[in-house]
């Protein structure tokens, strides 16, 4: 079985939470939101690597990056089963203009009354029921 850690982070701006709609035909959890991030490379630094996958997925800076939780989750992903590590951050929106980057198709910022409407991945709904958002 194949392993993958992803760096992900919520992202508030105001009273609001980013998401995004993945653009990976493939990719895992299909239509549902996400929260931004990506695949840790070899030797990075967590940190960076979570500024980086938000700024190719966002277009958006983001500041006081905290580490919060980790979770997994076993799936399919691009038709090979594998481990999904999730090393989730909490952070605040510094600056830029969103705009889809790399893998997202759409950006969305919705408040925590909004989140409960949509869609979400379940390692998501795991992070927000932490959080106590939904």
């Amino acid at each position: 079985m194949n392993q993958r850690i992803i760096v992900s982070a919520l992202i508030k701006k105001d009273d609001k939470y980013l998401f995004i709609k993945q653009n990976k035909e493939g990719g895992a959890y299909p239509n549902t939101l996400h929260i931004p991030g990506g695949g840790l490379d070899t030797s990075e630094d967590l940190t960076e690597a979570v500024k980086r996958e938000i700024k190719e997925e966002t277009n958006l800076e983001i500041t006081n990056v905290q580490p919060f939780d980790f979770d997994s989750d076993i799936l399919n992903y691009k038709g090979v089963p594998t481990q999904l590590i999730f090393l989730r951050f909490l952070a605040d929106y510094q600056s830029g203009e969103a705009k889809p980057g790399d893998d997202a198709k759409e950006i969305i910022w919705l408040s925590a009354d909004e989140i409960g409407k949509y869609n979400h991945n379940e390692p998501s709904i795991r992070l927000l029921k932490k959080l106590a958002i939904i």
